[in-house]
């Protein structure tokens, strides 16, 4: 086995190998000078793409069943080399947390391996035999690994987080630091997050598509990310809750609500009993149903008992030691008597809507007590927070009947609370929404303060102007500066006016119809394209460059590999929502218009929460030739395709089938109760 002789060591601070003269080379000398050589690479290519950092391709496929995943060619820098890796396909568990890391094995390619690497120097006393050796980067893909460099993370199958291309990684550290030392951590767009149901353990808590900046390192989602939240379920008991019965009353709501369920429920019941007298001289004759509370009464035929004088109570007996009288022994008497009994459920009662609901069987005795040991379910407060690395985190509160707020790290940028009431499907989240202000909307909150401002010292001069003048002077006098309703009469059935608090102007209501675009390319004499309307034009070449020298990729980092493309037709959609309010604000889009949508239904401004079912036209291509049952999903909501323009259909009811290029034409309608902003549709193809 060749040794291969190296003494580099980067703490000692080697520059180069200086050869002096009259001295033979050593072998150690060369693969020095490759050492320091590739140690300079390493940290010249550190400092501008940061290692682990996906230069080219790396599109990362994970099949519907969540049991596999495919990862597109890829080139990748890590450890000073920039190594090309060809597709590959890994078995994942599409359960949990799971990590895609790479791994580079170096392996050592000998002259045995390799006849290539013999001499090839014809005519000299060397050709034909062994030289160096040569060293070989090995890298893979590889899953799970510890070992491995992460590249990618995935929750239940759904990819989390991935190493975003490089960008001058040296540098942006700095920025980073100055960024959050100058604004901390920040919201720049969505990432508002809303509960969707999901099975009777769990909800879903829908993460929207946004842009973040946290530890001054940007984070872009640039779909909604889905976690499963498990519901509060968590129990508290309360031993021995009483309650006082009363006759006619069969219903008893306990204290702590929801009830999850009832463990015991143990009441004073009066029961009737024939005992037979023992020996006469002082003996006890000892009660059936214990423990005993008290003798009511005591007969026999026509006899009463007096209690304290013929007989009392002693442990779970009869005591007949007192001076009065006695049955006989051998002979029978009736005994009426209180004893404390466990109730059975289902006999004697029941738990319903949260209350103790008394049944047929035995009863409490009038004006007495009974104990209620229970479980309740306890309500949950969640926080969920982005980390710079751009994952999506959520922290378990502690369940209480009136839970605390858990704390999240330092470092993060806490995105939202989730308010978890005990055994409910009632899922709320408050959004905390950590945004940053643009100089924009600083200044639209300087116009607002000044408004108030102004509105303050008006509204002052009125009170000034009705407590100090006389009352009669006052006829006739009013003032309204048109920014808000309080002077007006909203409850009036003839009201009907619109404001416009910017412009401070009063006016009546407009009607207004929206009509969808509707274009006739059949007739038409303009020229469509893809998202513009032209007038009809010809095209001529002006220049015409037929041979080229070389080929340059105009942003290398931003070049990925062949995957299918999807066009959306309309790919966004606004529109009006119109009802019929009292009190309607006129004009209020020019200072609060997000570009996105229009509506008037109450004052200044309320979100739209699902966007509008329409039809959309789709177009795919890129897809392999003839790919059979393409399916797709809406916002993760499985939608049907139509086929349209003489496009096949899949086998596979409401999917599609690529034609010989790939290509294919269909259409589909936005399920309801979809929310809204940016959403993901997805299409996939199944064999």
């Amino acid at each position: 086995m060749p040794t291969h002789y190296n003494r580099f060591d980067p703490s000692k601070r080697w520059v180069s190998v200086q050869a002096v003269g009259g001295r033979r080379l050593q072998t150690a000398e060369i693969n020095e000078m490759q050492s320091i050589a590739l140690q300079r690479d390493k940290q010249i290519g550190d400092v501008i793409f940061g290692s682990g950092h996906i230069i080219e391709g790396g599109q990362l496929y994970v099949n519907g069943n969540k049991t596999s995943l495919k990862i597109s060619p890829a080139r990748v820098y890590l450890d000073g080399i920039i190594h090309d890796i060809p597709e590959t396909t890994l078995t994942i568990t599409g359960v949990g947390e799971e990590a895609i890391g790479l791994k580079v094995e170096y392996d050592t390619i000998t002259y045995e391996d390799d006849k290539s690497l013999l001499d090839p120097a014809l005519g000299y006393s060397n050709f034909g035999l062994p030289g160096a050796d040569r060293l070989v980067a090995n890298p893979k893909w590889i899953a799970n690994d510890a070992t491995a460099t992460t590249m990618y993370r995935l929750q239940d199958g759904q990819l989390i987080t991935a190493k975003l291309p490089p960008e001058l990684e040296g540098f942006v550290p700095v920025l980073a630091r100055r960024t959050h030392d100058t604004s901390g951590n920040f919201l720049v767009s969505g990432m508002d997050g809303f509960i969707e149901p999901k099975d009777e353990n769990n909800v879903t808590l829908v993460v929207d598509a946004g842009k973040a900046y946290v530890q001054g390192y940007e984070i872009m989602k640039l779909v909604p990310l889905r976690i499963s939240i498990p519901k509060a379920f968590d129990t508290r008991a309360v031993l021995n809750e009483t309650k006082t019965y009363a006759n006619g009353t069969s219903d008893y709501l306990l204290n702590s609500r929801p009830v999850k369920a009832i463990q015991t429920v143990t009441a004073t019941v009066e029961t009737t009993a024939t005992l037979t007298r023992g020996n006469v001289g002082g003996t006890q004759d000892l009660l059936p149903k214990t423990p005993a509370v008290d003798i009511v009464s005591i007969t026999a035929g026509s006899i009463t008992y007096t209690k304290g004088t013929d007989y009392q109570l002693s442990g779970n007996a009869v005591d007949w030691s007192l001076v009065g009288t006695e049955p006989s022994g051998g002979t029978t008497y009736t005994v009426v008597y209180r004893y404390t009994k466990t109730m059975v459920p289902g006999t004697d009662f029941k738990l319903e809507n949260d209350k103790v609901k008394w049944l047929s069987g035995d009863k409490p005795v009038n004006n007495t007590t009974f104990q209620t040991t229970y479980e309740f379910y306890l309500a949950r407060k969640d926080v969920y927070f982005l980390t710079a690395d751009g994952e999506i985190k959520v922290i378990t509160g502690q369940s209480d009947v009136y839970p605390p707020t858990p704390a999240a790290p330092q470092d993060v940028l806490e995105l939202g609370e989730i308010y978890l009431p005990p055994n409910s499907n009632d899922v709320r989240v408050i959004n905390r929404k950590p945004k940053r202000l643009t100089m924009l909307e600083l200044r639209s909150l300087l116009d607002r303060l000044e408004r108030a401002e102004y509105n303050q010292a008006v509204n002052d001069l009125d009170k000034s102007a009705q407590y100090s003048d006389p009352t009669l002077l006052k006829k006739g006098v009013f003032t309204d500066n048109f920014t808000n309703f309080e002077r007006s009469d909203v409850t009036h059935p003839l009201f009907d006016a619109m404001l416009n608090p910017k412009e401070k102007v009063l006016q009546l209501p407009i009607d207004q119809t929206f009509f969808e675009l509707t274009l006739d390319k059949v007739n038409s004499t303009v020229k469509f394209h893809e998202k513009l309307v032209t007038m009809n034009y010809t095209e001529e070449v002006l220049i015409d460059q037929s041979f080229a020298t070389e080929t340059m990729n105009v942003n290398p980092y931003l070049v990925f590999g062949n995957i299918a493309t999807i066009r959306l037709t309309p790919s966004h959609d606004s529109w009006v929502e119109s009802s019929t309010v009292t009190r309607t604000v006129w004009g209020w889009w020019w200072d609060w218009w997000t570009g996105t949508r229009t509506e008037t239904r109450v004052i200044l401004d309320e979100n739209i929460p699902f966007i509008r079912q329409r039809e959309v036209i789709v177009q795919g291509e890129g897809f392999e030739p003839y790919s059979d049952n393409i399916k797709a999903t809406f916002d993760g909501v499985e939608i049907a395709l139509t086929a349209t323009d003489g496009a096949q259909r899949g086998t596979l009811n409401g999917t599609m089938k690529a034609d010989g290029r790939g290509r294919f034409t269909c259409k589909f309608t936005i399920p309801a109760n979809i929310r809204t902003g940016t959403r993901e549709v997805r299409f996939w193809n199944e064999v």
